[in-house]
């Protein structure tokens, strides 16, 4: 092979494997590894220019029309980037730069006026503001004068609730008693029923919340006096009625529910 030959060899090869190069960038930039900016999309067609004629086979000119489909793609990419960047507003910096420092330091100013928007506020005392402050202060009473307008609540000592008085409340008595009775024959359906234990909150709540609370009341007193057994796990509370209740109050810990008017 002459030196000629050997030279046009050479640079087909090389043309073949700068053009391979080319497509994986291009590749790359469509699979969102690089900014679609980041090739130089002139510089490929000039590569593709520079070897276009030496090419000799088939091969070689799919190679060619493989690398400038790539760069159209390059190119879309690179155009959706650009809209998507004026629809945001978007500036390059380096743009930015070259703007500013071509401008005068009195535009400079006056476009920091216009885009100026303060976070703060300092208020100044006016002469105004402190003759309707002397004029507040003068008229205001003492300290001891204004607690003199304000009576102290009438003090009430707290007083023992008799029997008659726990009795029209349906705290005690026999009416109380009828209720605990209703109450633990409602939660023994439930029970049979469901074949399961009862949801505590379920079986306690009512439309109104003074019923609600009346029901966990007396929903505590058949605990007590072993009714029922209260069921606790890290999800809920459930009842569970006794078949022979004993009547009697059983020794054991105090479990406080809360109860939301919500």
């Amino acid at each position: 092979m002459t030196k000629k030959g050997l030279v046009e060899r050479t640079t087909v090869t090389s043309g073949r494997r700068e053009l391979k190069e080319i497509i994986e960038t291009c590749n790359a930039i469509s699979e969102r590894r690089f900014n679609p900016f980041f090739l130089d999309v002139e510089l490929g067609v000039e590569t593709l220019r520079k070897y276009y004629q030496k090419w000799e086979t088939f091969d070689d000119h799919c190679l060619d029309a493989h690398t400038l489909n790539r760069l159209s793609e390059v190119v879309r990419l690179q155009n959706i980037q650009l809209k998507f960047q004026a629809s945001a507003l978007y500036s390059d910096p380096k743009f930015l730069t070259q703007k500013l420092e071509r401008m005068s330091e009195k535009r400079l100013a006056e476009v920091f006026l216009q885009s100026w928007h303060p976070l703060a506020e300092l208020e100044q005392l006016t002469k105004e503001a402190l003759n309707d402050s002397l004029t507040y202060w003068s008229a205001l009473l003492p300290i001891n004068e204004r607690w003199l307008r304000k009576a102290p609540p009438e003090k009430v000592n707290p007083q023992s609730a008799d029997s008659s008085t726990l009795d029209s409340l349906g705290i005690t008595g026999e009416q109380f008693n009828k209720q605990l009775v209703n109450l633990w024959n409602e939660l023994h359906k439930s029970f049979q029923t469901a074949q399961r234990p009862v949801d505590y909150w379920t079986f306690i709540r009512k439309t109104s919340y003074q019923e609600t609370v009346q029901r966990a009341y007396r929903v505590s007193f058949l605990i007590t006096y072993g009714y029922a057994k209260l069921q606790s796990d890290t999800e809920k509370l459930t009842l569970v009625p006794i078949s022979e209740p004993t009547g009697k109050a059983t020794a054991g810990i105090s479990f406080p529910i809360p109860i939301t008017s919500e």
